[in-house]
C-alpha cells in the first residue's frame, strides 16, 4: 500500500504519474504532467487501467504512443516504488 510516483520519457512524448494501491489495489492514477503532441485522449487509458487493475489494456485510438507512455509510467512507478 501507499502512493508510487512514475515516469516515462520516449523524447517528444512525457507522463509523469502518482499511483495510489491499497490493499494491493491500484485505486487512483493521477496525472501529474503529460506533454504528448496530438495524443490527449490517451489520457483516458487511465480509467481503464484502474478497472482492469493492469497496464496490458487496449491502447486508445489515434494516441497508441501516448497511450504507451502512460502505461509504462505507471508500470515504472509500480515497480519501481519510488514513494511520494
Amino acid at each position: 500500500d501507499g502512493t508510487y510516483v512514475g515516469d516515462c520519457n520516449v523524447n517528444y512524448i512525457y507522463a509523469k504519474v502518482e499511483v495510489t494501491v491499497k490493499d494491493k489495489a491500484i485505486t487512483n492514477i493521477a496525472l501529474i504532467e503529460h506533454m504528448n503532441g496530438k495524443g490527449k485522449p490517451a489520457e483516458r487509458i487511465i480509467d481503464d487501467i484502474v478497472k482492469q487493475q493492469s497496464v496490458a489494456v487496449d491502447t486508445v485510438s489515434g494516441a497508441t504512443n501516448s497511450s504507451k507512455v502512460i502505461m509504462k509510467a505507471v508500470e515504472n512507478a509500480l515497480t519501481l516504488k519510488e514513494k511520494k
